[in-house]
């Protein structure tokens, strides 16, 4: 794993903890900013642990949200998230993926409700933070790949959002062929 994205999936898990620290009802909101920031570095070093962990926040808010604060979730979770980032901190790769199995296990089986649409949810989950990626500008058959999906489910979502028309880039379509034009000229 990149040193960099180490560092900042420990900062991440970091904030995780602080959030599930104490219930309140800005959590569900805090993570889902929280797995939106990791997605950036998703983007850049375009690797698995960044998505996972993306995903693994995601699906935290997630079930935080569906369920409301529910002390045995937080005490079930906040173990799980310690012992994994304290792995990851330690270098311990192996262990640190198999905390993050866990915890998506862990959630799976936390509300009865949620367990039925849990391979839903990841799935919605992995496609919405996979037009995230392909957002910043990575090719959606990089994008497919990293994160597990298919390129057609990927396209699906991303012809049904504004990405392709008005993201990339940032610039309006005249901006857009004006500078295309002047490669050409």
């Amino acid at each position: 794993m990149n040193e960099g994205v180490r560092k900042d999936i420990l900062a991440i898990l970091e904030r995780v903890l602080d959030i599930l620290a104490t219930e309140e009802e800005k959590d569900a909101f805090e993570l889902e900013e929280l797995s939106n920031h990791i997605i950036h570095s998703a983007t850049i070093f375009q690797d698995e642990d960044s998505v996972s962990t993306a995903l693994l926040v995601y699906s935290i808010y997630k079930i935080i949200e569906r369920t409301g604060q529910k002390p045995e979730i937080y005490s079930k979770i906040v173990p799980i998230v310690k012992e994994s980032r304290q792995a990851l901190e330690n270098n311990e790769l192996e262990k640190y993926r198999a905390g993050v199995t866990a915890l998506f296990k862990l959630i799976a089986e936390l509300d009865a409700k949620f367990k039925k649409y849990v391979e839903e949810i990841m799935e919605k989950a992995k496609i919405k933070k996979g037009s995230k990626i392909y957002e910043h500008g990575i090719s959606l058959a990089r994008v497919a790949e990293i994160i597990g999906i298919s390129q057609w489910d990927l396209m699906s979502y991303v012809g049904k959002t504004e990405i392709t028309e008005f993201s990339v880039g940032g610039l309006d379509i005249e901006s857009k062929l004006k500078y295309v034009r002047s490669i050409f000229k």
